[in-house]
């Protein structure tokens, strides 16, 4: 869908660009993060062994939001700690 949606927004020179973070420590994600079997499960999955938090994800944001990834457009921002790298 973003490479879709980037090719067709391009013309109008609109960026389309996503972020794809692991399990972050937000008020939802608490929920099912207290449950220890859950977040044990969810920890052996991130080959760098913690819970990712808000900021580690705001970076990524602000650059996509800014002129510095102004030749960016449908691609995806993997910030997973790891998850995805098998």
């Amino acid at each position: 869908m973003t490479k879709a949606t980037a090719i067709d927004l391009a013309p109008y020179k609109i960026r389309v660009n996503t972020v794809c973070p692991t399990f972050v420590e937000t008020p939802l994600a608490q929920n099912f993060l207290k449950n220890e079997a859950f977040r044990a499960e969810v920890l052996s999955k991130i080959k760098l062994g913690r819970i990712g938090h808000v900021d580690d994800i705001t970076g990524a944001v602000v650059f996509l939001a800014s002129d510095a990834s102004s030749l960016m457009t449908g691609s995806s921002m993997i910030i997973d700690g790891g998850w995805t790298a098998d």
